[in-house]
């Protein structure tokens, strides 16, 4: 039997090789080089696994803590729509009736009295509907219940000032991966109506084993600057580059002047 340690200058020692002949015999020293080399070898052959099995679980660490701080995130935001539906849209609602009826027992004597009435009636159901959109906005039920896909195709429904078209297929995706990619087109979309002076847009979902790709482009005026990369943009920019980081993936803007803006989300497939 001959005994060599299982060392490497990365790993130090991970262990000792021990290796029996069948027959006695006289280990030279050309035996003993070429076992410790063999041991070396083993050693930092351990030492990668060791790595990757740390790398792995720092992995799994990161993608329990993005799929908690979305969860947390949708949270908050389911939160926040309930307190808008239970509280300020039901006031509003009651604020409604009260107006109704105010002007019913006001009747025709006071002309003015009844156009302040009726223009603080309207008012009260413009706002409504802003507390109606933003509950839609903050906690949009059609993406639990038809997917990624269908949920863009019906964000893209909800935007009156722009026309906006729609194409791909649903994709396989984690929860906290196909909310994320909603926000960032809900955003993307939400800076063409503001700030874009668009006509149309496309929003394009692709998937394939490389990974998920999520593309909306706009014919609006774009902006000075040619490719802006993660966090080099406005608070929405930061936003959606912060949102795709969150779940492993990486956000390019295209702009130019007069051309328009492309806005891209590449999320890679994880290995299962």
């Amino acid at each position: 039997m001959a005994s060599v340690p299982m060392e490497s200058r990365p790993a130090g020692l991970v262990g000792v090789l021990n290796v029996h002949t069948r027959q006695r015999r006289v280990f030279t020293d050309r035996d003993t080089r070429l076992l410790g080399s063999i041991g070396s070898l083993v050693a930092g052959a351990l030492h990668q696994a060791r790595l990757h099995r740390r790398l792995a679980a720092r992995e799994q660490a990161a993608e329990r803590f993005a799929e908690q701080v979305i969860a947390a995130q949708e949270a908050e935001r389911r939160r926040l729509a309930g307190d808008i539906h239970d509280g300020i849209t039901q006031r509003l609602v009651s604020l409604a009736f009260h107006l109704d009826a105010a002007a019913g027992a006001l009747g025709s004597g006071d002309s003015f009295a009844a156009a302040e009435l009726a223009r603080a009636a309207e008012l009260t159901e413009l706002t409504l509907d802003e507390a109606h959109a933003a509950i839609w906005g903050l906690r949009p039920p059609v993406l639990e219940d038809l997917g990624l896909a269908d949920a863009l195709a019906s964000l893209g429904r909800s935007i009156a000032q722009v026309q906006v078209r729609v194409s791909g297929t649903d994709c396989e995706l984690p929860e906290h991966v196909t909310i994320a990619l909603y926000r960032i087109a809900q955003e993307a979309l939400q800076n063409v109506v503001k700030h874009a002076q668009a006509a149309t847009a496309h929003v394009e979902l692709r998937c394939d084993e490389a990974g998920t790709k999520l593309r909306i482009t706009d014919d609006g005026q774009g902006f000075d600057g040619g490719v802006r990369q993660d966090g080099e943009a406005s608070y929405g920019m930061r936003s959606m580059a912060e949102r795709a980081e969150l779940v492993g993936g990486h956000l390019e803007v295209i702009s130019r002047p007069g051309v328009g803006t492309s806005v891209t989300v590449t999320v890679p497939t994880r290995p299962a």
